[in-house]
């Protein structure tokens, strides 16, 4: 797997027009005269090498700070108990800096600040969900920092499960080419471009392709892929 080359490690609100926390899991909060995010930030949305097939993501934990908050409101439907994420992050001009929405699925956070700092804290991890686990992550932070310790990313269980998802995508990625060709097939013998038998004889060798395959993803995240 090819490492994702950061471009930097600490984003800020100059980077703002460069940036998007769309579907960015926020973990937790700080209220003080700032106000602290933990969330799973997105990097790269990478486009299906098949089309069909979901898209996998670049994703890094991160601290988002913004300073010198003032005139803070909440409207949220549920408990800051829950993780939530993030849909949008919006930016208007006031007097003396910006008013901020942070729109998310449960709710929105205004507020007035003069800018943001985002650490990212890890290098980033591939990911077939948007969201990073809490183990992997090694759990949540509202460190400031860009180098962050996470022994778990060397545990031998984590890098095992790591290395079975790889092997796993790439077999939901041969299924999803042999469901293909079973398509093909099926047009080419509505065309009448394939006699009976080798349909027939074709159609049964990818069926059994498919049923074992569907076998060993079964209890996997890519069964439904």
């Amino acid at each position: 797997m090819i490492a994702y080359k950061l471009k930097k490690y600490i984003w800020t609100d100059a980077d703002f027009g460069q940036m998007g926390w769309h579907d960015c899991k926020i973990y937790q909060f700080r209220l003080t005269e700032n106000l602290d995010l933990d969330i799973d930030y997105i990097l790269s949305w990478n486009k299906p090498e098949l089309e069909g097939l979901p898209f996998t993501f670049w994703i890094a934990p991160a601290t988002l700070i913004f300073k010198s908050i003032r005139n803070l409101t909440f409207d949220f439907c549920s408990s800051f108990q829950e993780d939530f994420e993030i849909e949008d992050i919006e930016r208007t001009d006031v007097e003396n800096g910006h008013r901020w929405t942070i729109i998310t699925r449960n709710g929105e956070i205004q507020f007035d600040s003069k800018g943001y700092e985002q650490y990212i804290r890890q290098e980033p991890f591939f990911q077939f969900e948007q969201n990073i686990s809490f183990i992997d992550r090694n759990g949540y932070s509202l460190e400031r920092t860009t180098n962050q310790e996470n022994p778990n990313r060397i545990r031998e269980d984590v890098v095992r499960q790591r290395e079975k998802d790889i092997e796993d995508y790439q077999n939901a990625k041969k299924r999803h080419l042999k469901r293909q060709e079973l398509q093909r097939l099926i047009t080419a013998r509505e065309e009448n471009q394939i006699d009976t038998k080798q349909y027939r004889i074709r159609k049964k060798e990818i069926n059994e392709l498919l049923y074992s395959y569907d076998f060993f993803l079964k209890g996997t995240k890519f069964e439904n892929y």
